[in-house]
C-alpha cells in the first residue's frame, strides 16, 4: 500500500498555501453572490483581500454555536447554502438542531486520507457503527472507506446484540466509529463467544481515546487511529502513526485564534476556524467551538501539512456526549416542556459517557422526562430526583 493517498499530502507549505489561496477570493466572490449569509456577512469586505492567511483573517468569523438559531429564523440553512436545497444531495439534521447538506461529489467530506493512514485499503470490511439516520456521521465513515476501496457494513447505532452476531458472521477485520462503543463490543463479544472479534484496525471519531482506552486496544492487538472531524465540515485533521498530534486534512484553511477571531502564536491554545472550500455549501472562517493548538514537529514526515494538538476543550459551552454535542437551550427546552427546573450532569461510567437529567420532584414521572432528554438531545439518559436545582448550572460536566 502507498504510504501517502495522493500527491497533496506531500506538497510544499507554499505550493499548498498557494493553492489554497488562489481558489479561497474566488470562492468568496461566488458565496456573496448566492449566499445570503455571507452577502451580509462580507458585505464590506473585497473578496480579492483573502489571498493569503492575513487577509482572511480580516473575514468575519461565524460561529458554530450560532448557527442553530440562524437557521430557525431562515430555515433551512440559516442563509449559508449557495444553491437550492433541491441541488444537494442528501441534507441532514444533527442535534442543535443543526441542518447540514452533501453534495454529489465522491467522499464528500475527504475522509478517505484517515482511513488510508489508518491502515484501511481494498479488501477490508468495515463495521461503521455511525448513525446513517438524520445525522451524516454514518454516510461520512462510508464515504471514506468506500474512497480506499473497502466494503462497508452498516450497522448504525445500537442494537449491540445483533451487530456482535454480524461480527461473527461476517468477521470483519476493521472498524469505525466511537471508542467507547468499540469497547461495548469488545466486552459483549468477549462474553457471549469467550473470544476477541476480528478487528484489526479501528478509525474512531466523536470522542477522545483516553490513554486507559488506548492500552486496552493495544491489548487486544487492535490498532486505533484518531480522526478529528464534524457533520459540517468533514474531516478536519487525522492521526498517523508514529507521529505526534494531529495532521490537517488538505482541502481546507485551519486557523487558530483567540477569542477576538485574531489567530494566535504557534503553540498557543486557541479556537480551532475553518475554511472549507466546496461552492456548493461553503463555509468561510467557520468557528468550531474546538480548542487546540499548533504542534511543532520534525520535518522528516512525508506528510507535510501542519499538525494540531487534538482536540483540547470546549471554546462554547456546548460538551460532546457520545460522539454528540449538547447544549445549554437543550436543557432549558426540556425543563419548559415539563415546567421544572433542571441540569444535565454528566459523568464517565468506565469507559463510557452517562447523563443524568437532575430536577427537582415533580408531579412529572421519571419516564416522561427521560422521553423528552432522549427527543431533545439524540441520547439516552437517566433522571434524578434532588433538590436546589436552581443553583446548578445547565450543564455539569464531571468528566475528568
Amino acid at each position: 500500500m502507498n504510504e501517502l493517498f495522493d500527491a497533496k499530502e506531500s506538497l510544499s507549505l507554499q505550493a499548498r498555501e498557494e493553492s489554497l489561496f488562489q481558489r479561497l477570493p474566488a470562492l468568496i466572490e461566488n458565496s456573496k453572490a448566492n449566499s445570503e449569509h455571507y452577502a451580509a456577512h462580507f458585505s464590506e469586505l473585497d473578496p480579492t483581500l483573502a489571498n493569503n492567511r492575513e487577509g482572511l483573517a480580516q473575514f468575519p468569523i461565524t460561529r458554530k454555536f450560532n448557527v442553530p438559531n440562524q437557521q430557525q429564523l431562515k430555515p433551512p440553512f440559516g442563509g449559508l447554502n449557495s444553491v437550492a436545497i433541491g441541488q444537494m444531495a442528501r441534507v441532514f439534521q444533527s442535534p442543535g438542531p443543526l441542518y447540514e447538506a452533501q453534495t454529489d461529489e465522491a467522499d464528500f467530506w475527504r475522509m478517505g486520507r484517515a482511513f488510508h493512514a489508518a491502515g484501511f485499503c481494498a479488501g477490508d470490511l468495515v463495521h461503521n457503527t455511525l448513525s446513517y439516520h438524520f445525522s451524516p456521521g454514518g454516510f461520512i465513515m462510508d464515504g471514506g472507506a468506500r474512497a480506499c476501496g473497502c466494503a462497508v457494513f452498516p450497522a448504525g447505532v445500537g442494537n449491540t446484540e445483533a451487530q456482535i452476531e454480524a461480527i461473527k458472521q461476517l468477521q470483519p477485520n476493521g472498524y469505525t466509529g466511537t471508542p467507547s462503543y468499540l469497547l461495548t463490543l469488545l466486552q459483549k463479544y468477549q462474553e457471549k463467544y469467550d473470544e476477541q472479534p476480528s478487528f484489526e484496525k479501528a478509525l474512531v471519531s466523536g470522542e477522545a481515546v483516553t490513554a486507559d482506552m488506548q492500552q486496552m486496544f493495544e491489548e487486544k492487538g487492535i490498532a486505533v487511529f484518531q480522526a478529528y472531524a464534524s457533520a459540517e465540515l468533514g474531516l478536519i485533521a487525522y492521526q498517523v502513526s508514529g507521529e505526534q498530534g494531529l495532521v490537517i486534512a488538505e482541502d481546507i484553511i485551519v486557523e487558530i485564534v483567540d477569542p477576538d477571531g485574531v489567530p494566535v502564536q504557534p503553540g498557543e491554545v486557541g479556537e480551532v476556524v475553518v475554511t472549507s472550500l466546496d461552492e456548493k455549501f461553503p463555509l468561510i472562517r467557520y468557528a468550531t467551538g474546538d480548542l487546540s493548538a499548533y504542534l511543532e514537529t520534525s520535518s522528516d514526515s512525508s506528510r507535510t501539512n501542519a499538525r494540531i494538538k487534538g482536540w483540547m476543550g470546549r471554546a462554547d459551552s456546548a460538551v460532546k456526549v457520545k460522539g454528540l454535542f449538547v447544549y445549554p437551550h437543550q436543557i432549558q427546552e426540556v425543563c419548559r416542556r415539563h415546567d421544572i427546573k433542571g441540569s444535565l450532569k454528566i459523568e464517565r461510567d468506565g469507559f463510557n459517557d452517562a447523563i443524568t437529567f437532575c430536577c427537582h420532584d415533580v408531579h412529572v414521572s421519571a419516564e416522561d422526562i427521560q422521553a423528552t432528554l432522549q427527543s431533545v438531545t439524540k441520547l439516552k439518559g437517566n433522571v434524578q430526583f434532588v433538590p436546589n436545582q436552581a443553583e446548578q448550572p445547565l450543564i455539569n460536566d464531571l468528566r475528568s
